[in-house]
């Protein structure tokens, strides 16, 4: 059901500045005072890290649209691909002075704990006597240099990889340019002075040297170069037809993404004006992509520090929590306690070992047919896995739907699909034009001639490192609905089908759009006859049109609307007579908040679900998503419970304004969600499942017959 007014652009903003304000947040979280001091390093690599990825994904896609369809308009703000990257470059440019500043501020804050990172302009003595030695001692050896001239062609500059570059002058007065491979080296080097810590940048190491390796040149200018890459690789449809031949195609893809164009020129320093015109050329930008950032390019040194000090250093980290295993399916059977309740896991608060005791049992028993499953993203190594390789040659039918093009994951994936098809499982690699993103697991049992289902629906990968780090909820239920349902999907998938829709399980793109529509409607036609109508999304991320516009109705209608959106939110709540009733709040802490809840309606008549898509055009319209109702009352009030908990005004988090930026809701009355969320589901912890070094070693078994 479309919504035919079509709603002014002022109320929407573009997804990549809203992305921006998101990856802002994290890194303000370095500058919270109640995160411990190293852990506010691990913030400033999570904001480059995502720097990073924004540029090689959504900068590199506009960038390709720019060339290949510049007159598409974005649907939000009417602007094309060069003036969305024209804002973004505005936007990161405007902003650079205040990342240097909290960067810094940080990097100064390692005082505190007796670290200090040395600036090798202003070197003491004793500093300047050690970390020469170093470089003669233990890094010239290593470093490859070389002059760029006719006869040594300009070489190619890796994705993410730092170089020292400096511009030279001969006896002869003439201009060259060298440069120097990192490649391999620590990001830093660090040593010991009187018990307190000493850091030297290992690219400041090296340009602070240069004269000792260019040694008959005079060194006019030097910076650290690091080159960001277009990895926004599209699959043709046609390549998809043969899966045999579409693991070499997705192989040759991974191999040509190193390659693609540089789509930003970090330096750590200003250059002149013929630097930089050398840069362009050699470099061969179209487009002037060059930024200034004075801290290190690779804000990835800062996980590095973490990893090099919290042992020094214990009280500077998290202080170690466990999930809780909320459930020991070891002591009892899973199977037969899933016939008589539903289940509700809450990672990380909670453990995931429930659900992989369940694959065991299922592998174990006499009567469970087949386990299916959809993988996107698996841990390295997986126990999940493991265990589903376990059932295969236990003689079950395990078949696992693999999306080989979960970015940045296709080689992982690849080595998984070969793993657990040479261990007996059968592997489909899904749609040709859809991502399978859905977490969904079958299993299937044959019982007195009477079949039975349980089934798994998540808002999270299958990947017990994530599961650790992100908040997410899995559903688990004996239904015999939702199974038929879910096999269904299975059964669609495996002929390169969609599912066009389903009485208990809503499934994107086919009916999960039109669903929410229609709850959403459902909800305003209530709040007409009763009012108090109410809606509560908790999302990653929202900038699909026809959903903002159908709430934006809602809103004037006078729905009350609450919106926990961690990452992108494209539509701006609080704007008068059109978003008044709208909230939008983003919570950025210790997790990473991944879970996705709907629900409409309050007290008794709430209709709650949960699944694994957002609000954004690629899971309403391109991936294959799957969500789920809770039925049962006592975890109603567990998802309820979460929803109110962040929402709550004394709950930390940021309050999006009307323009489109944050308030940060934080005084020291306040408590963290997540604190208060771990607390809640917490309860004694229960042992590790016996016997599972056993099942270890077949994964050891497999890895090794399968890649020796």
């Amino acid at each position: 059901m479309e919504n035919k007014d079509i709603t002014p652009q002022n109320l929407f903003i573009n997804r990549e500045i809203s992305w921006l304000e998101f990856n802002k947040r994290v890194l303000y979280q370095a500058l919270d005072e109640s995160t411990p001091l190293l852990e506010r390093l691990g913030f400033l690599s999570i904001y480059g890290s995502n720097l990073d990825e924004f540029f090689m994904v959504r900068i590199g896609s506009l960038s390709d649209q720019m060339v290949a369809i510049p007159n598409k308009i974005d649907d939000k703000t009417g602007q094309n691909a060069q003036e969305q990257i024209n804002a973004v470059w505005k936007w990161l440019i405007s902003h650079e002075k205040e990342v240097e500043k909290t960067i810094k501020k940080v990097l100064s804050r390692l005082s505190q704990i007796g670290i200090t990172i040395l600036q090798m302009d202003s070197l003491q003595k004793v500093d300047e006597l050690l970390t020469r030695d170093y470089f003669n001692k233990e890094l010239k050896p290593l470093l490859s240099a070389q002059i760029i001239d006719p006869h040594h062609p300009f070489p190619f500059l890796k994705n993410k990889q730092s170089y020292v570059m400096a511009k030279l002058e001969d006896r002869n007065k003439k201009i060259r340019y060298g440069i120097v491979h990192t490649e391999n080296l620590p990001e830093f080097v660090n040593y010991s002075i009187n018990q307190k810590e000493r850091v030297v940048i290992t690219c400041d190491l090296i340009t602070h040297h240069l004269a000792s390796i260019f040694k008959k040149y005079t060194i006019k200018e030097a910076i650290t170069l690091r080159v960001t890459r277009n990895a926004d690789i599209e699959i043709a449809a046609e390549m998809m037809d043969d899966h045999e031949d579409f693991l070499n195609i997705m192989e040759k893809v991974l191999r040509k993404r190193k390659r693609l164009g540089i789509v930003r020129v970090q330096l750590s320093n200003s250059v002149s004006g013929e630097f930089s015109d050398y840069l362009k050329k050699v470099l061969n930008l179209q487009k002037d992509v060059i930024i200034v950032n004075n801290y290190p390019l690779d804000l990835d040194f800062g996980f590095g520090l973490k990893r090099t000090f919290k042992d020094k250093h214990p009280e500077a980290i998290y202080p170690a929590v466990s999930p809780v295993n909320s459930i020991d399916f070891a002591n009892q059977s899973g199977l037969d306690y899933l016939k008589n309740n539903d289940l509700l896991l809450h990672y990380p608060y909670q453990s995931s070992q429930p659900f992989i005791q369940l694959i065991y049992e299922a592998a174990n028993n006499p009567h469970v047919v087949s386990i299916k499953i959809t993988l996107y993203r698996l841990s390295s190594p997986s126990r999940i896995a493991n265990a589903l390789a376990y059932a295969a040659e236990k003689g079950k039918q395990v078949i696992a739907v693999m999306e080989l093009r979960a970015r940045f994951d296709e080689q992982s994936n690849i080595d998984y699909s070969k793993l657990l098809e040479d261990a007996g499982c059968t592997i489909h690699y899904g749609l040709t034009n859809y991502k399978i993103h859905s977490k969904v697991c079958l299993i299937t049992m044959r019982e007195k001639n009477e079949i039975k289902y349980f089934t798994y629906v998540g808002t999270g990968n299958f990947n017990e490192s994530t599961q650790e780090q992100y908040t997410d909820l899995a559903y688990l239920t004996s239904d015999t609905m939702v199974g038929e349902d879910a096999n269904l999907l299975f059964d669609a998938l495996s002929v390169n089908e969609l599912v066009e829709g389903n009485d208990t399980l809503w499934i994107a793109p086919l009916s999960f759009r039109s669903e929410m529509i229609k709850e959403i409607d459902q909800e305003i036609e209530y709040h007409k006859a009763n009012g108090n109508g109410n809606i509560e999304f908790k999302l990653n991320s929202m900038n699909d049109v026809l959903v903002m516009n159908k709430l934006i109705e809602a809103s004037q209608q006078g729905v009350k609307v609450f919106l926990l959106i961690r990452g992108i939110c494209c539509l701006l709540p609080g704007v008068k007579g059109q978003t008044d009733n709208i909230v939008v709040k983003s919570i950025v802490g210790r997790h990473l908040e991944h879970s996705r809840i709907f629900k409409f309606g309050d007290g008794g008549r709430a209709r709650i679900f949960i699944g694994s898509g957002d609000f954004l055009n690629r899971n309403t319209q391109r991936r294959v998503e799957a969500f789920i109702q809770i039925k049962q009352p006592d975890l109603k009030i567990r998802v309820n419970h979460i929803l109110s908990v962040e929402k709550d005004e004394k709950s930390i988090g940021w309050i999006m304004q009307s323009d489109g930026s944050y308030v940060n809701q934080n005084d020291a009355t306040m408590k963290h969600s997540q604190d208060l969320l771990r607390k809640y589901f917490s309860i004694e912890e229960v042992q590790p499942v016996e016997g599972e070094e056993v099942k270890e070693s077949l994964w050891q078994r497999l890895k090794k017959r399968l890649f020796a």
